[in-house]
């Protein structure tokens, strides 16, 4: 048959039968998927062909043939460009026909009211009337009918959708993904759908596609759905399969809204993050992913999503604010880049250029990332560094945004060593100071002449701290409740235990004697686990024992029963006080709330402009002591002119924190070295506490601040403060507090070497530690008391116990306090600052304080100090070991009692790491993004620091898969993502600056497979069964391991084996096809890699044994009375060794020993030759080492015995000569 030629317009037209159209179609699709060039043509032919066929009658016809052509790529996997090709061909050619259709609607509308219009003029005025109305409702009529009339091209959109809707659930993942991909670009035309039913079922199905298990899939699904954004449904009534899902414009973002939060690829979430419709709502939906995990979407965000969101002001201040601090903070470089252009392009253009407007929009006086922006402004522009001209006039009339731009500025050129501009626009020293003198007295000026409007302030900044003080008195007694809580109903547990095993005693006891009196004295057949020992007790006693016993125990569970409703009945008065001070607790926080806003209210036209304007000109006074701070002292009456002006202000002012921070690190710089600043910062708390009164009306504290610190008197003189009559008002104790913070932050050296700091410790910080009323001085003295045990121990020691109290007793802000001081502490003087019991305790309180999800601001400080412990090794110094099999043999089990509190150390800090992993992993952390960023750093710069990070991180693996899918049983959870992270994070090549030696001889890869391999036979899920098999090929398992290192895992690999094998029968321990060649794959690539290992120590040691020979044919020379050794290896050579002096190991890169056939040794030297041989470098190793690390190489000498004791000997003759 010959084949018709190519279809051309012309043979189009003379078209008269199906089969004319289908060889049209099939040449057309044939050209099409060769490519992209030729579509615009092939459109049109098939155009031509679609209209034919329309005129011919056949357009279910033509239909049904281009769905069966297009069937012929739904099979093509993706990446096919053929497959690609003809579903653009197939959106070009429907795109095509729908505009053809709109357009010729259009023009037959136009041309109906050109008609209507002269009709319309031909006719009288009052006819005209009339008869206009009936046409325009006529036309009206006649449009509606028309949209409601199905068209061809209607016909066809909607054919080829529900073709298309046939596949969507399809088997075959690729016939699903194009079947997706050609929906994508046919929802674009879902106006033409006049079927609900199809439409509904083209919405459900697509939304289905979102949860499938292919990416590829649902990117296109995400696309298709985002088309359904611009259309406003109203479905509901219609069906009663959508009455809880209904179909809304608000229903579709929140899907999308979801893909883009949750979706775990990040390919889907970019595509969610491009379509998403852009309004008010989704506003921080999109923002958010200025924190995605993959660098591509945060880089977006910045480049593409910002500039879609409108004019700067658009965004919002706290938009602003965070698109800044995430973006020019961003690990990614990428992304910082993106972030500068963002600013210094787009931003910088919508405020036309002007460099004091953009400073205004990055609010400046609160906003923390301003700093770093206007640097990066700078970097970004430095072109504009030399059209910034700052003159007499600028310093005169300094705003809040002028003021920062000159500090930045300064700032900028001081690192950047530009001088010249700093010469060219900055004053001499003594002109800045008269300039910081000038806002000083404005700022005075301003304080004296708003007086009553200052009162009105003091008023109720009194009002809110007496607020402040009930919430927190209340606070803690309710923190408090709890810990007695938590203490009492421990105590009734152990107390019903006891009434139990009482009640136990007795029934036996009974038996006992009833047995007895019939002659029967045994009681095997009531032994159990639970009453073994007791019945072994009772055995032992006679009959008078028996019911003295029995008496005993009787009164025994009386007093138990009394002490257990004791305990019961102040449960119930706890929880009396805290449903009566839970509720107080909410209203005095409603109290608060009202206050302050009745106060805003009231005060909106006198004291909220005040102090706007107060802060607003105390941000200025900071500016210029920020640009002080980093000046040249060199001009030296200029020095002394800002020495006078900041002591004096620092003394006399009642500055705010923030002014007496920056003026004390001013003031230190002034300062000839640090004993000269404390001196003078000493003088100045001095001259704050006795501004009271000049005239000896606080003798009484200034003779307590004067006093030597000495430990013994500390109690005593605490005493006496509480009944000193003469003590400073709180505000000014609070003064000298804050001043002293800022002073200690600034020391460097210890306590030894500034003697008058000690008397600040023993009075006023003590004394704000005691005051527990007051929320403000507490909680600043807890602060200076952090400070001070910096820099001395003795203080760190003291504190330990005051801190962990405060914590336990205190409400939230007092743990943040507190966990923030003892993480100091600990990382300070390490863990030996701590005594047993302090361990304990804060081992526990770390570990709660890591699980309390209600409390994230801990869980990130707890976190973050952790990571810093265990990365330092001052948690965990001895490494992370497994934990122990429970059937161990009694000579193991016995142990020295400081051996057994190392051990609960040990445990400890293991526990508290494996938590550190377990909350990185779990869902109830994913809301907490600090504490998520903060391990996703910390975790793998602790994995890839040191070889032995990685080990104690793989002796926890095993654990953590385990507890996170049995007792965290989560169908959230996947271990497929979590696996490859703890196998990545362990793998040697991610180390960090090591030798190719030392990855190579890396075994955590090694230790966590083996632990992996025993949560198979633990673990129930088959999923993670299947999932450790899975990543198995993904362990780096070298050659160069020593054969036992590999014998052991070759070991596992067996019986991990065996168990499949023996359980065959076993839903659970099925393995599909894919699992089984992978597990089989890794058998034998452990085998291969024993078998290049056993080898390389053959060589090694007959290299090694011939060396050796040569040396003992020499020693045998000089001393022939000897004990020897006569090792003949396989290769035949003889060895001699000295028996007391040599080893017979044969390779000295290697802890063990290869396996030599046989061994001669002398009867009277059994132990030496043997045991001393064998381990004789690990004997000479312990009688150097200290007595103090002699319990700390038990363990490994203990697991060098159990390696020796699985090696082969061969033939050991011990027979005599």
């Amino acid at each position: 048959m010959d084949v018709p030629p190519k279809p051309t317009l012309a043979r189009i037209k003379k078209f008269k039968n199906c089969d004319e159209l289908r060889y049209a179609m099939t040449h057309v699709f044939q050209d099409a998927q060769m490519g992209l060039a030729g579509h615009r043509k092939l459109v049109v032919i098939l155009k031509s062909v679609f209209h034919k066929a329309v005129e011919l009658n056949q357009t279910q016809y033509f239909c049904m043939w281009f769905t069966k052509l297009l069937s012929k790529v739904l099979p093509l996997k993706r990446g096919e460009l053929s497959g690609d090709r003809i579903a653009k061909f197939t959106f070009s050619f429907a795109n095509r026909l729908v505009k053809d259709a709109a357009e010729a609607k259009r023009a037959k509308n136009e041309a109906t009211k050109e008609e209507n219009d002269e009709k319309d003029s031909d006719e009288e005025m009052d006819d005209d009337k009339n008869d206009s109305e009936d046409v325009d409702v006529d036309n009206d009529n006649s449009d509606e009918d028309v949209e409601e009339e199905e068209t061809p091209v209607s016909i066809f959109i909607s054919y080829l959708i529900k073709f298309l809707l046939r596949g969507i659930e399809a088997k075959d993942k690729s016939v699903r993904y194009r079947v997706v991909q050609l929906l994508a670009y046919m929802v674009e035309f879902v106006t033409e759908i006049h079927d609900n039913n199809t439409f509904e079922a083209l919405y459900t199905l697509l939304n289905n596609r979102l949860q499938d298990k292919e990416s590829v899939i649902r990117i296109h699904a995400v696309v298709a759905m985002s088309h359904f954004q611009q259309f406003d449904f109203n479905m509901e009534g219609e069906n009663d399969d959508f009455e809880d899902d209904e179909i809304s414009t608000a229903q579709v973002v929140k899907k999308i809204i979801n893909c883009l939060q949750h979706d775990e690829s990040p390919e889907v979430r970019r595509a969610a993050l491009m379509n998403l419709l852009r309004t008010e709502e989704t506003i921080p939906f999109l923002l958010e992913r200025a924190r995605d995990t993959n660098s591509i979407n945060r880089r977006l965000v910045y480049s593409k999503i910002s500039r879609e969101l409108g004019q700067l002001d658009d965004l919002g201040t706290q938009n602003r604010e965070y698109l800044l601090k995430w973006g020019l903070n961003d690990r990614d470089q990428s992304v910082q880049t993106a972030a500068a252009k963002m600013l210094s392009s787009f931003w910088y253009d919508s405020v036309n250029q002007d460099l004091l407007d953009l400073i205004e929009h990055l609010n400046v006086i609160e906003s923390p990332i301003a700093d770093q922006a206007l640097t990066v402004f700078f970097e970004s522009k430095p072109e504009l560094l030399e059209t910034l001209k700052i003159d007499e006039s600028f310093w005169k009339n300094l705003s809040t945004e002028k003021a920062f731009l000159v500090r930045s500025f300064y700032q900028y050129c001081n690192n950047q060593q530009l001088y010249n501009l700093i010469n060219s626009n900055f004053p001499e020293l003594i002109e800045l100071a008269e300039t910081l003198e000038k806002y000083l007295q404005v700022r005075l000026k301003v304080i004296e002449e708003n007086e009553n409007i200052v009162k009105e302030c003091q008023a109720h900044d009194e009002k809110m701290d007496t607020f402040d003080n009930e919430i927190f008195s209340l606070e803690n007694q309710l923190a408090r409740i709890a810990i007695d809580a938590e203490s009492h109903r421990k105590n009734a547990a152990n107390k019903n235990y006891d009434v139990t095993e009482c009640e136990t005693a007795m029934e036996l006891l009974k038996e006992r004697m009833e047995r007895l009196k019939n002659g029967e004295e045994s009681l095997d057949d009531l032994v159990t686990d639970e009453n073994e020992s007791i019945i072994g007790e009772i055995e032992k006693l006679s009959e008078e024992g028996l019911e003295e016993q029995l008496e005993i125990v009787i009164s025994d569970i009386e007093k138990f029963k009394q002490e257990q409703e004791d305990l019961v009945a102040k449960l119930e008065e706890l929880q009396e006080k805290y449903d009566t001070f839970l509720p107080l607790l909410e209203r005095k926080k409603e109290a608060k709330q009202q206050a302050l806003e009745e106060f805003e209210r009231e005060h909106a036209e006198d004291c909220i402009p005040f102090s706007k304007t107060l802060k607003e000109l105390e941000f200025v006074i900071h500016q210029i002591l920020l640009i002080a701070q980093d000046f040249d002292f060199g001009d030296e009456i200029g020095r002394r002119k800002m020495l006078q002006i900041i002591r004096t202000t620092l003394t006399e002012d009642k500055l705010p924190e923030n002014l007496i921070a920056v003026g004390l690190k001013v003031l230190k710089e002034l300062s000839i070295n640090e004993k000269d600043f404390v001196t003078m910062a000493v003088e100045i708390i001095t001259d704050i506490r006795d501004s009271i009164d000049e005239e000896d009306e606080f003798h009484s504290a200034a003779a307590t601040f004067d006093g030597d610190f000495d430990d013994e008197s500390q109690q005593s003189s605490i005493k006496k403060r509480r009944v000193e009559p003469d003590l400073p008002p709180d505000d000014i104790v609070f003064r000298c507090l804050v001043t002293t913070r800022h002073v200690l932050e600034l020391v460097s050296e210890t306590l030894d070497s500034h003697l008058s700091l000690s008397s600040i410790y023993s009075g006023i910080v003590n004394y704000a530690i005691q005051n527990h009323s007051n929320k403000k001085l507490y909680l600043a003295g807890l602060t200076c008391l952090e400070l001070f045990s910096l820099i001395d121990e003795k203080i760190a020691k003291i504190s330990c116990s005051t801190i962990l109290i405060a914590m336990l007793t205190g409400g939230e802000e007092v743990r943040e306090i507190g966990m923030k001081a003892i993480m100091d502490i600990l990382a300070t003087y390490g863990m030996e600052i701590l005594d047993k019991d302090s361990k304990y305790r804060y081992s526990r309180l770390f570990y709660k304080s890591l699980l309390s999800y209600d409390k994230p601001k801990i869980q990130c400080i707890v976190a973050e100090g952790l990571c810093k412990l265990f990365l330092a090794d001052i948690l965990n110094k001895g490494g992370i070991k497994p934990k122990k099999s429970t059937n161990e043999d009694d000579e193991q089990a016995e142990q020295e009692n400081d051996t057994d509190s190392d051990n609960d150390s040990l445990q400890h800090e293991r526990n508290l790491f494996e938590a550190l992993i377990l909350i990185y992993f779990n869902l109830y952390t994913r809301s907490n993004q600090e504490l998520q960023q903060i391990l996703s750093f910390c975790i793998p710069v602790y994995s890839f620091s040191k070889p032995q990070h990685q080990i104690n991180l793989a002796n926890v693996s095993g654990d953590v898969i385990f507890r996170l899918f049995t007792q965290f049983e989560n169908e959230s959870i996947s271990p497929s993502v979590i696996l490859p992270q703890l196998i990545s994070w362990c793998d040697p090549r991610n180390l960090v600056k090591v030798s190719e030696d030392i990855i190579n001889k890396s075994t955590s890869h090694m230790y966590q497979c083996v632990y992996l391999l025993q949560v198979v036979e633990q673990v129930e899920s088959r999923n993670v069964k299947r999932c450790i098999i899975n990543n198995l090929n993904k362990f780096y398992i070298s050659e160069y391991l020593d054969s036992n290192t590999l014998q052991a895992l070759n070991n596992s690999v067996k019986e991990t084996q065996e168990l499949f094998e023996n359980n065959s029968n076993d839903p659970d321990f099925l393995l599909d096809k894919t699992s089984k060649r992978n597990f089989d794959a890794f058998i034998e690539l452990v085998k291969e890699k024993l078998e290049i290992s056993k080898k390389r120590e053959e060589e090694e040691s007959f290299k090694n044994s011939f060396s050796r020979s040569n040396t003992n044919s020499i020693l045998e020379e000089i001393d022939d009375d000897k004990s020897q050794v006569k090792l003949k290896t396989e290769e035949g050579v003889t060895i001699n060794h000295e028996s007391n002096d040599m080893d017979i190991q044969p390779s000295s890169d290697n802890d063990d020993d290869d396996e030599p056939e046989e061994v001669d040794v002398d009867q009277q030297d059994d132990e030496n030759t043997t045991k001393g041989s064998v381990h004789g470098e690990i004997k000479d190793e312990e009688e150097t080492n200290k007595a103090a690390d002699i319990e700390n190489s038990l363990e490994e000498i203990d697991k060098l015995l159990e390696e020796a004791d699985e090696v082969d000997y061969g033939d050991i003759s011990m027979s005599e000569d």
